[in-house]
């Protein structure tokens, strides 16, 4: 069953497109991305998976294709001279398979003018500097994006309408774009259990130059719902009111829903001859304890020696580990009580990731539209704080372990 209006409009669209006339089809351009890849990891107990809302995770003393390989196939029409559409859709491991899901992108793009231009429909989540790409490998020289900066935001589209303005100086190009839409993000790994985000509203600005480039990215949105957990543990505290006159109180602040939420992003980019280093810094926050602040980035420095890319890539997510007899010491704590008291806790380190990884890689340029990739992983992480893990049991049970990844890949573009 098709959710959303946009749906509709997409089928309608691809049957026309189907049936235009050889004369018409030269407006239409088909093109398409994919990865082919493999991660095989040396522990059962915290195992690598590409971002949170997957179940599937690299194995250890066996390979995992399913976390990263994928296949994208775009679609761009050219209504007029100014008017085009865009349909981008990407099937890849994820809780729920349909229509709406695999839909990355699926919008109209208007140029104004050369200098401004307005997009409407399903878009990119323009949230970090990699959103456009994220699953497109080719681009990076990476197997994949730092998980710890894109595997806690794994929603990758939102509906909604942008708009951009990009002006040319003497030494740089500036780009400013803002969007507003809603969507939806999936923080289940095991079952679907998708939280709706409403009201969101982004701004970016962006400076590149030849040899340089800068961008800066901030979104806020609200929560209109919990997921399961959220939800059970904040409904089970809400009923201590009785006992703790805090109940009430302390049960809204556990809850997602009607949250503010909040991204930040920074981003550069300095190429140095053959060399390039780059990096990201984002900080998450909310007025909920179930998104505490996060702290989290990556550094990158490559080296390109003709068709070959060799590269080192440090990346970390941060957050404060929670501990309820310090953050609420008048909870009532006792045998009827501790039980939930662990729940609680639960809650608020689920989102809360502890880790960094260290990384190098050799990609090795096939093809012009063709690379083979290889990279290997060491994640150092912290106890409460294995939430990016594909993982058994509760979180808050967790202590720190040492994970090391293999990633094998083709990465490919037609």
């Amino acid at each position: 069953m098709m959710k959303k209006p946009y749906l509709f409009f997409t089928a309608i669209f691809s049957l026309l497109l189907a049936n235009n006339t050889s004369a018409e089809q030269n407006k239409l351009e088909v093109s398409g991305f994919g990865t082919l890849a493999t991660a095989t990891a040396d522990t059962n107990k915290y195992q690598f998976r590409t971002d949170r809302s997957q179940a599937e995770f690299a194995k250890k003393d066996g390979f995992a294709f399913k976390p990263l390989s994928l296949i994208g196939v775009q679609l761009d029409y050219s209504v007029t001279s100014n008017l085009e559409f865009v349909g981008q859709f990407v099937y890849r491991e994820q809780d729920e398979q349909n229509l709406d899901s695999i839909t990355q992108m699926a919008f109209l793009r208007y140029d104004i003018s050369p200098a401004w231009q307005v997009r409407a429909g399903r878009l990119a989540a323009d949230i970090f500097h990699f959103s456009d790409t994220r699953d497109v490998s080719i681009a990076y020289p990476w197997v994949k994006v730092p998980t710890e900066v894109y595997g806690i935001v794994p929603a990758r589209s939102f509906d909604g309408a942008d708009i951009s303005y990009t002006t040319p100086f003497s030494d740089f190009n500036l780009s400013i774009k803002g969007f507003w839409g809603s969507g939806e993000s999936d923080f289940s790994s095991g079952a679907y259990s998708p939280i709706t985000f409403n009201d969101l509203r982004s701004i970016g600005v962006e400076f590149v130059a030849f040899d340089w480039s800068v961008a800066l990215k901030h979104t806020q949105t609200e929560a209109k719902n919990d997921n399961a957990d959220s939800a059970f543990v904040s409904t089970s505290v809400a009923q201590l009111q009785p006992f703790w006159s805090g109940a009430n109180a302390f049960a809204d602040s556990l809850s997602l829903r009607g949250a503010t939420i909040q991204y930040t992003s920074v981003y550069f980019n300095r190429f140095l001859g053959d060399w390039d280093l780059s990096g990201e810094l984002s900080y998450i926050d909310s007025d909920s304890i179930a998104l505490r602040p996060s702290f989290n980035g990556f550094l990158n420095l490559s080296y390109l020696y003709g068709a070959h890319t060799f590269y080192a890539l440090y990346s970390f997510a941060e957050a404060d580990p929670y501990y309820l007899s310090e953050e609420q010491p008048s909870f009532p704590i006792n045998a009827n009580t501790a039980e939930l008291a662990i729940f609680v806790e639960e809650v608020a380190s689920t989102l809360a990731h502890r880790q960094q990884s260290f990384s190098v890689g050799w990609r090795w340029d096939l093809r012009e539209n063709l690379a083979f990739k290889a990279q290997v992983e060491r994640t150092d992480i912290k106890a409460r704080g294995t939430g990016l893990r594909a993982r058994d049991g509760l979180v808050v049970d967790d202590e720190d372990g040492v994970a090391h990844t293999l990633f094998l890949a083709l990465s490919f573009s037609f």
